[in-house]
C-alpha cells in the first residue's frame, strides 16, 4: 500500500470570552475570542449579537451577567494516515484493522496488507473476535 497523507497529530488552543450569570454559577454565555479577549464578530447571527452587546451591557433577559475574562480549550488529536488500496482506492487507516470499501482487502494501521479473514487465527486459535477484541471490555471487567 503507498501512504497517500502520513498520519498527523495536531494542536489547537481556542479562546473565549466567558460571561456568567450572576445568580447561577458555571452558566452563561462565551464568544469565541483571540488570547486577548477581543472577539470577532464577523459573520454573526443578530442573535448572537444581541446576546453578546447585552452581555458587555452586563444585563441580558432581565439577569445580571458578570465578565468572567478569557478562558482557554486546548485539543489535541490525530488524524489518520490515508493509504492507497492496491485496488487505486482510498483507504483510512484509522484502526486495528482497516478495510477497503471497494475490493474488501484489510490492512492494518501501517498500511500492511493482512490475510484473509478465513486464515485468521488458524495457527493460534483464535476467533474473529479475539483478533478484533470485539469482547475486550467484558474480559476487563471479568465478564
Amino acid at each position: 500500500m503507498k501512504i497517500i497523507h502520513p498520519r498527523e497529530r495536531y494542536e489547537e488552543t481556542i479562546y473565549f470570552r466567558f460571561y456568567e450569570y450572576g445568580h447561577s454559577p458555571g452558566a452563561g454565555f462565551s464568544f469565541e475570542c483571540d488570547e486577548n479577549g477581543i472577539v470577532n464578530m464577523t459573520d454573526w447571527s443578530k442573535v448572537k449579537h444581541k446576546n453578546y452587546n447585552a452581555c458587555v451591557l452586563g444585563v441580558i433577559n432581565n439577569s445580571v451577567v458578570k465578565d468572567r475574562g478569557v478562558e482557554s480549550r486546548h485539543h489535541t488529536w490525530t488524524q489518520p494516515a490515508v493509504g492507497e488500496c492496491e485496488c487505486g482506492d482510498e483507504v483510512v487507516l484509522s484502526g486495528f484493522t482497516n478495510t477497503c470499501e471497494c475490493c474488501g482487502a484489510d490492512y492494518n494501521m501501517s498500511g500492511q496488507r493482512l490475510a484473509p479473514r478465513e486464515q485468521w487465527g488458524a495457527e493460534t486459535g483464535e476467533s474473529v473476535a479475539d483478533i478484533l477484541s470485539v469482547d475486550y471490555t467484558d474480559r476487563l471487567l471479568g465478564d
